[in-house]
């Protein structure tokens, strides 16, 4: 199990900061070859997540630090100084986050029981984000000052529902980023940091009301140490290989196989 382990944590670095669903895709694997049950390959997606999250805190580490330093004097609608406008971006769109994700991730996992059913919604969720990638073309001014509670709410939103599997998170808030005409680098920017809290309060919700799955704690750690080596380097090598990759047509590829998989099981 500790091989199977190590090869989803570094799937799920190389995979999270790329607009694809990276824990759709890892689900669709953990099941496929591994012939994990979907519920513990659910399960076992979201803790991989804190390893990526460690990699963002590091790759970003001057950003969330000015925002820590600042996190004392901050008032609601108060300083209009950048670092005001990103801690109410991040609480108001995780406020969101976890109104809509955490409904949808019990429906996921209740879905999860359901085999064919379970690889049919991956697969139509995954094709769904493929057409809406290939369909974002047209990149904006704005910037991470120009941030506004306009998009706190509406992104908030857009993560909350990507906690579906097969969703990607990456990719609908990069999407909607650009929507809201973001340029490219503050979008994956905002992208990123608006990940971390997200991810933190799934780690610590799961943790509270479902407790860790059926793996040794150990092998769990083992899994976000390389999910976090392969992250940290997939940030800074991988997103600038993807500026030039249809990744939509691997999204709408995947989808694919998994409804025809849905249709006739093994």
């Amino acid at each position: 199990m500790l091989l199977e382990v190590i090869i989803m944590g570094i799937l799920q670095g190389l995979l999270e900061w790329l607009p694809i669903s990276s824990q759709g895709n890892i689900i669709l694997f953990m099941v496929s070859i591994f012939g994990m049950n979907e519920i513990e390959a659910l399960r076992l997606s979201v803790y991989l997540h804190a390893g990526t999250l460690l990699s963002v805190l590091v790759y970003l580490r001057k950003i969330f630090w000015s925002l820590l330093k600042a996190f004392p004097k901050y008032r609601v609608g108060g300083s209009d100084k950048k670092e005001n406008r990103l801690i109410t971006f991040l609480i108001v769109s995780t406020i969101l986050t976890g109104i809509i994700g955490y409904p949808i991730f019990k429906f996921a996992e209740a879905a999860a029981t359901v085999g064919s059913f379970f690889f049919a919604l991956i697969g139509v969720s995954l094709i769904l984000t493929g057409i809406l990638q290939k369909r974002i073309r047209k990149l904006g001014r704005r910037t991470i000052n120009d941030i506004n509670m306009k998009d706190s709410l509406l992104l908030g939103i857009v993560q909350g529902f990507s906690a579906f599997p097969g969703i990607s998170r990456s990719g609908m808030t990069l999407s909607f980023f650009i929507f809201r005409e973001f340029n490219s680098e503050s979008a994956l920017t905002l992208s990123f940091i608006m990940s971390v809290p997200a991810i933190l309060a799934a780690e610590i919700g799961l943790g509270l009301t479902e407790g860790f799955p059926t793996f040794q704690f150990w092998e769990i750690v083992i899994g976000c140490l390389f999910s976090f080596i392969a992250g940290i380097l997939s940030i800074s090598i991988l997103l600038k290989i993807a500026q030039k990759i249809n990744l939509w047509k691997f999204c709408i590829i995947i989808g694919a196989i998994a409804l025809i998989s849905s249709i006739y099981p093994s």
